[in-house]
């Protein structure tokens, strides 16, 4: 019993205080990368005996606000309110937030609003087509995972989206295994240290 307690207790110190690499490990970044976020005052810390530690609550606290917490952003991107829903339904459950938007200028606008870990982008869209977006989408966000939805995958479109970057590819009717293995496969993102620099 005592051997648990004073597990127990090991735990409870981490949960208060963690060191760099701890902090790469939950927040499944490269150890450079938190070096020069904690540097530059991006990440909640402080330097105790010229080592940097973080407060696990403080570093939650900071999660929440500027990733949405430990809940993935998901991003659908569809003229279909079905297909919103379809998702919203799936991956809700999943610890996902799912928002959805009807055309390509209003999911350009939310990628300049948000960091999305996932987008999916269906290609026949009203105002300019999902091609066309995803470009946009590229050069707002150059690291986005985005997955093209189409009922017509032999379609052009899909070779002229696909000359932006790898992507994956749902095809219409859309399986609900397939978007969860999808949102399984993609890692939380961390905020870009520029957005949060003076």
């Amino acid at each position: 019993m005592a051997r648990k307690q004073t597990i127990k207790e090991i735990s409870d110190e981490r949960d208060r205080w963690m060191d760099v690499e701890e902090v790469a490990q939950y927040l499944n970044l490269h150890l450079m990368t938190v070096y020069r976020m904690l540097q530059s005052g991006v990440l909640p810390a402080r330097k105790v005996g010229g080592r940097w530690r973080i407060s696990k609550q403080e570093l939650d606290s900071w999660l929440e606000t500027h990733t949405g917490g430990t809940r993935k952003q998901v991003l659908v991107v569809d003229d279909d309110l079905e297909v919103g829903r379809f998702f919203k339904r799936i991956l809700q459950p999943e610890r996902c937030t799912v928002d959805f938007v009807m055309s390509g200028d209003e999911a350009v606008n939310a990628v300049r609003e948000k960091i999305y870990d996932i987008i999916f982008l269906d290609l026949l869209l009203p105002d300019i087509d999902g091609a066309k977006t995803f470009a946009q989408i590229r050069k707002v966000d150059p690291d986005a995972t985005v997955v093209l939805v189409t009922a017509h995958p032999d379609s052009e479109l899909v070779g002229q989206a696909m000359k932006h970057g790898a992507v994956s590819l749902l095809s219409k009717p859309l399986v609900p295994s397939e978007v969860k293995k999808l949102v399984k496969s993609v890692h939380k993102r961390m905020p870009k240290i520029g957005r949060y620099e003076g």
